[in-house]
């Protein structure tokens, strides 16, 4: 009979010590963001020192890829680009993906925080068009100034890997990388970016567009 007790606290025992040791494992993944799946995977830019990070769509899990109305989460993602030193962070997704993935708050967040936000709808389906291209000339000038003054920009899409990464492999084009040093440096931070059917291609076909004395005078204009 007491060997029964005895066995019964010592497995109650070992339960607990279980128990804590789990939930010290979660607080400890929550916090370097790895329980949710968003994590920043950051390509430098050697010797200009400015840095990329890609990431998935925030406040949702990467690994899961379904919608969150989570309030929570979303604010833990965004206070992770900020522990980063993210000045700005950039969105891929279009109008109809903000809704659907709840980012409606967002813009605010990231102003609360000090980050910058531009929006760069990128359809998922295709290569950079028209529109895109539009849009990103302001946008490209801005970052490519930040990188070369040694800043931080994060970029973020569904994924984050098809079009953050074909995206960042841009930016670094025009901040100064060979396409094809580019593509290896996203590549090696994000394994399986700039795969899908003719994003190599397009990368490959990228060159630098802005002048260093362009890029310091609009650095010094408000967003």
């Amino acid at each position: 009979m007491a060997s029964r007790r005895i066995f019964s606290v010592a497995h109650l025992a070992l339960s607990l010590l279980f128990f804590a040791h789990r939930q010290h494992l979660r607080r400890s993944l929550s916090m370097s963001g790895q329980e949710s799946g968003f994590a920043l995977a950051v390509v430098g830019l050697g010797r200009i020192r400015g840095q990329i990070a890609m990431a998935c769509c925030p406040g949702r899990s990467q690994s899961l890829p379904l919608p969150s109305s989570d309030a929570r989460a979303l604010q833990r993602d965004v206070g992770t680009i900020e522990r980063w030193g993210a000045q700005v962070l950039v969105t891929l997704l279009d109008d109809s993906e903000l809704s659907k993935f709840h980012l409606q708050a967002l813009p605010q967040l990231l102003s609360a925080s000090r980050i910058v936000w531009q929006h760069a709808p990128l359809n998922p389906k295709r290569l950079p068009d028209l529109g895109f291209e539009d849009a990103w000339t302001g946008v490209g000038r801005r970052l490519t100034a930040i990188l070369r003054h040694g800043g931080k920009v994060a970029i973020h899409c569904r994924d984050g890997r098809s079009r953050a990464g074909l995206v960042a492999a841009r930016l670094l084009i025009e901040a100064g990388c060979s396409p094809q040093d580019a593509i290896n440096r996203v590549r090696a931070a994000r394994p399986g970016a700039i795969e899908y059917p003719g994003a190599e291609r397009y990368v490959l076909s990228c060159v630098p567009r802005f002048r260093a004395d362009e890029e310091a005078q609009l650095s010094l204009l408000p967003a």
